[in-house]
């Protein structure tokens, strides 16, 4: 296992090109999505809902792929569950933010860990959402992350 921050491409997360202006390749990263899950029906239905609404989606089956997957992938959202074999969700998102990888993550739980300390803390920029949770209760939330409103140079919540 990597160490945090081992392996990760100093040039991943955040960079645009000297010009100011944005790729292609980075448009199309910014709506790159990472699902993690170890019910292989939930993963995949996720999937399926994300790509209908027009978003890349790569998965994982637990924790630990994800966090491997991670020292040489970019992202632009982590949607990851907490009862998982080998690395728990909120560990998952613990090890990225001590590496200092910006990467919103929304953590999905039919049990939420309330009781960690230092979950208010790792959240953000992030989220929770309950399972079972709808459809369009999924794309709220990735849609605040990767769609935000065009609110004028304010922050979002005021629009």
């Amino acid at each position: 296992m990597p160490a945090p921050g081992d392996a990760m491409r100093p040039d991943s997360y955040g960079m645009t090109e000297p010009s100011g202006i944005t790729s292609a390749s980075e448009a199309a990263r910014s709506r790159r999505i990472f699902v993690v899950d170890d019910d292989a029906c939930v993963r995949q239905v996720m999937a399926l809902v994300l790509r209908r609404a027009g978003y890349s989606v790569e998965c994982a089956d637990d924790g630990e792929a994800a966090w491997e997957a991670l020292a040489t992938e970019t992202f632009a959202l982590l949607i990851t569950d907490h009862e998982m074999p080998r690395l728990c969700g909120l560990d998952l998102i613990r090890r990225i933010r001590v590496a200092a990888i910006p990467l919103p993550a929304i953590l999905i739980s039919g049990n939420f860990p309330w009781s960690a300390p230092d979950l208010p803390a790792l959240l953000p920029p992030g989220a929770a959402l309950p399972k079972p949770f709808l459809r369009d209760e999924l794309l709220k939330r990735v849609r605040l992350f990767l769609d935000p409103p065009d609110c004028g140079g304010r922050a979002p919540a005021p629009c």
